[in-house]
């Protein structure tokens, strides 16, 4: 299984410090030798706007056609991200995976919103 992180824009990761997701899937795949990590292929194509306070329906126009990819994928693959409050990035995600290739598409997110589905 390979892990891809959801990236984060680079004014997030300036403004923290860090990359959360993707210091989180280097840890897992640290306890984890069969697990791999993919923390480049998957990219924001364009800028979108930061997600708190849309509705699910701007939140998945915010994401529509957001993500690209870098490189050809096969079998199956797991994207991280810290929450999921519509789905609409890691569907977003999804969609650019498959269609790079990848045959199976799973999702690990630290945390979710029950109030927002």
């Amino acid at each position: 299984m390979t892990l891809i992180p959801i990236p984060s824009s680079a004014q997030k990761v300036r403004d923290r410090g860090y990359d959360s997701i993707t210091n989180l899937c280097s840890k897992i795949i640290r306890e984890n030798s069969s697990i791999s990590i993919d923390a480049t292929n998957l990219f924001l194509r364009r800028p979108v706007l930061d997600q708190v306070g849309l509705s699910a329906a701007q939140r998945y126009g915010n994401l529509e056609g957001a993500f690209g990819t870098h490189r050809i994928l096969s079998g199956a693959v797991m994207i991280v991200d810290d929450v999921v409050t519509t789905g609409a990035t890691l569907n977003s995600a999804a969609k650019a995976l498959k269609y790079a290739g990848a045959q199976r598409v799973f999702a690990l997110a630290l945390c979710g919103n029950p109030k927002t589905r």
